[in-house]
């Protein structure tokens, strides 16, 4: 964030709202980036954000699934059946 904040809220040990004149920053320390920026109003940032994890749960949800079965398929012939 380039501006200067007009307000701070520290929401947790990792997210901060802040409220600059172009409008609300959510930032997550975990992630080390802003998830949402120039949001027009707080609830709209924290929909940025939610909408932001939505996709990543998605895709890493995605990724573990493809994952999962390339280490399934390669230990098979290794598995004995009980």
């Amino acid at each position: 964030m380039s501006e200067k904040a007009i307000s701070n809220r520290i929401l947790s040990d990792t997210l901060t709202l802040s409220e600059c004149k172009s409008g609300f920053w959510l930032y997550d320390k975990t992630r080390g980036m802003n998830l949402a920026m120039k949001a027009k109003t707080a609830e709209e940032a924290f929909t940025r954000a939610l909408t932001y994890y939505q996709r990543r749960l998605s895709t890493v949800e995605s990724e573990f699934t493809v994952l999962s079965k390339r280490v399934g398929d390669f230990m098979a012939p290794f598995v004995k059946e009980r």
